[in-house]
């Protein structure tokens, strides 16, 4: 029983096999996948270390995947409420627009995500960008504005840009420039970024009184990040997503301002990769193989008075393989399935085991969102939902109080709402447990592009 997803997941994806084609809707967007939603995400845990959930220097390293307020079905909440394959690729071909998902973690708690952008033109080939993305889960607390200029330098699209992060605390500012190629009907980006461009100064310089803050940060090896993304069609029928992101060796001393000698000095390495190749044979229909990898290291020591419990090197790593489908059956007819396997590791190495003993942690994760929708054009919409997350552990978990996570959760969803051609979507529903037959929590997403 507890393997009755899969099957059903994969019988669904063998349904979905493209026979007859209706001609064509107006929103084609039902049928295409990106990976964009997931790279900027992991961009961001790098970029925004303060809008990390335990904030830039918690010893739970960068990912900081693991909380105390989790249960096993954490994960499954997330899927559960969080934007479609093809709603995120709808948002990404669009140039401005506002996009928010929430959902019911428990009695009292939300976990929430949202987005803001738009391009004005300045005049001649020149263009100012304004970014806003909102995340407050169990992982990240995040409020993070940017603003940058693009300059078209070709008639076939070329750019140059410049942009950088608009904090309240000034250390964390990040500036990035890049170039936007265009091979083919294609797009390459390349990038280079320094962060916490104004850390030194702020603390070094200007030397903050310990009333103002209570930590300095001094940065004996500065961080940078080296970005690349392409997206290409290959042919008529299959197109390829990658991305790629390096952090150079990163070293930080972490001192109290008004006990010298107490705190740490931290290294940090931060590497993803990412990608996807897609099969469209029409508008209206899609699929795809999609892989991606994450690894973070914090390699921590304590200073002549820190604490021994700061001496530890943590390495956190995702990595995901999985595959789509995506498929109008009839006009306003679709089914949309996706099904992955997960694994995540985390080893916590301490040079000296009599102050706390080394750990490693392990999962390997069955997850998968499966939907029949009903969307006219312009109208009423609605989703009938099966998503799981089947999962077995071993090692102690990395938050000792944490609910035991080797749970299989299964549920049914359904959403409701309006959708106003390709501009405009609003939906709410509801989950019912299949392990129990309960209510299994709410959520709701829009997203308006112009």
């Amino acid at each position: 029983m507890a393997r009755l997803p899969i099957v059903l997941a994969l019988l669904s994806m063998r349904l979905l096999d493209p026979g007859p084609m209706v001609a064509a809707q107006r929103d084609t967007s039902l049928a295409r996948g990106t990976l964009r939603g997931w790279e900027e995400q992991v961009r961001l845990t790098i970029f925004d270390r303060g809008g990390s959930f335990d904030g830039r220097l918690s010893d739970r390293g960068m990912l900081q995947r693991f909380n105390e307020r989790m249960d096993s079905e954490y994960d499954l909440d997330v899927i559960s409420s969080s934007f479609p394959l093809t709603e995120e690729y709808a948002w990404y071909r669009r140039t401005n627009g506002a996009r928010f998902w929430s959902g019911s973690i428990d009695e009292v708690r939300l976990i929430q995500h949202g987005d803001f952008k738009a391009s004005v033109p300045l005049g001649g080939t020149w263009a100012a960008d304004v970014l806003f993305n909102y995340r407050e889960t169990l992982t990240a607390n995040r409020a993070l504005p940017w603003l940058g200029f693009r300059h078209t330098l070709s008639p076939n699209g070329t750019q140059v840009f410049l942009r950088g992060t608009l904090h309240a605390f000034k250390p964390d500012t990040d500036l990035e420039l890049g170039v936007v190629l265009t091979p083919g009907r294609g797009r390459l980006t390349l990038a280079l970024a320094a962060l916490d461009v104004f850390s030194d100064f702020n603390f070094q310089v200007l030397e903050p009184n310990p009333s103002v803050v209570d930590t300095s940060l001094n940065y004996t090896k500065h961080p940078f990040t080296i970005r690349a993304g392409l997206d290409l069609p290959l042919g008529r029928e299959f197109r390829t997503e990658a991305y790629a992101l390096y952090l150079t060796p990163t070293e930080v001393v972490a001192q109290s301002q008004l006990l010298p000698g107490e705190g740490f000095t931290q290294g940090e390495r931060y590497t993803y990769a990412g990608g996807l190749i897609e099969w469209a044979p029409s508008a209206t229909t899609a699929m795809g193989l999609l892989a991606t990898w994450l690894r973070a290291t914090t390699d921590r020591t304590a200073l002549s008075l820190g604490q021994p419990t700061d001496d530890f090197e943590l390495t956190e790593e995702t990595s995901r393989v999985g595959l789509y489908v995506m498929h109008r059956l009839w006009q306003g007819i679709g089914l949309e399935a996706w099904i992955a396997r997960v694994w995540r590791n985390e080893d916590r190495v301490r040079p000296d085991p009599t102050v706390a003993p080394s750990t490693s942690y392990n999962d390997r994760t069955w997850a998968g969102r499966n939907s029949f929708i009903y969307s006219a054009d312009r109208g009423f919409r609605g989703e009938l939902g099966l998503d799981f997350t089947l999962r077995d552990t071993s090692g102690p978990t990395p938050v000792p109080t944490l609910t035991p996570l080797a749970h299989d959760n299964v549920r049914l969803r359904f959403d409701l709402g309006w959708h106003f051609g390709s501009r405009a979507l609003f939906l709410v529903g509801a989950n019912l447990d299949l392990d129990d037959g309960g209510f299994d929590g709410a959520h709701g997403r829009f997203m308006l592009t112009w």
